[in-house]
């Protein structure tokens, strides 16, 4: 991939992870922290252990993570986002840094946790290699990606009703943006010298008591407020009419699927 194309897509993903910035723990947060419990367990995040939080985002990830009584930092690409975690989480500790230069010594760090950022990254090869320099000696790496896109029901209805009514244009994604195959993340830690990588696919439900963190996010996330009023209240229509088989008793319910990797240095 060209700087040109690595430039667009890191310029894609900072506009739109600083325009989700201020709705994010109350939208998407509310899926990607199911996987933090493990990437935690399998990390062996406990009161005696260092960690590098990346792609923090507005923070909930590194709170969970120091609930743990762990040493963490947390650090985000967007300031938009850093500010929001330290106005929520004022007592830890947050840092805007792209992930391809961490601003922290070598073998300083016990695990490195990365939460559904990985696929974002237009050099994941450098953020890798990265990792493994902050790694102390035996340290420990964990990511949660998306599965398969067809296995993303909430998303698959949002898409669905857009579609209707407007053309699903290809926006710059990183590099791994739906990838799931074993090879490709086990060739990235390898060329990172990064060892025993593990992947395994983890299957969990996004549940809600309405559909509002859903439409909040996806409207932030696609920057749908800038459509014509009348395109916005069609999608939405349709975006509600496709969540109808998700609905449950007590609200709704869909489906997802996330890829969890692991590495040692």
């Amino acid at each position: 991939m060209n700087i040109s194309n690595n430039n667009a897509i890191r310029e894609y993903e900072l506009d739109t992870w600083t325009r989700c910035s201020t709705s994010y723990n109350e939208t998407w947060a509310t899926l990607t922290s199911e996987t933090l419990p493990l990437l935690i367990k399998k990390t062996n995040i406990n009161a005696d252990t260092s960690v590098l939080d990346i792609g923090c985002g507005a923070g909930n990830s590194t709170k969970k993570i120091n609930e743990t009584g762990a040493d963490v930092i947390g650090i985000d690409f967007s300031e938009k986002m850093v500010e929001e975690a330290n106005a929520t989480y004022q007592n830890i500790a947050f840092k805007q840094s792209d992930a391809e230069n961490i601003p922290l010594e070598n073998n300083s760090k016990d695990v490195v946790v990365s939460n559904f950022v990985v696929h974002h990254f237009a050099e994941p090869e450098k953020v890798f290699k990265e990792i493994n320099r902050v790694l102390k000696p035996k340290g420990k790496f964990a990511f949660a990606v998306w599965g398969a896109n067809e296995e993303q029901s909430s998303l698959g209805a949002f898409f669905q009703a857009f579609s209707n009514h407007h053309e699903l244009s290809a926006l710059p994604h990183g590099p791994l943006f739906g990838v799931t195959d074993f090879e490709t993340y086990n060739e990235l830690a390898t060329r990172a010298n990064l060892k025993n990588f593990k992947l395994e696919k983890l299957d969990t439900q996004w549940k809600m008591d309405s559909l509002d963190p859903l439409i909040n996010g996806c409207w932030d996330w696609g920057n749908l407020h800038l459509f014509p009023k009348e395109k916005q209240e069609a999608i939405k229509a349709d975006f509600i009419k496709n969540c109808e088989p998700f609905k449950k008793e007590n609200g709704y319910s869909f489906p997802h699927s996330a890829m969890i990797g692991y590495a040692e240095k």
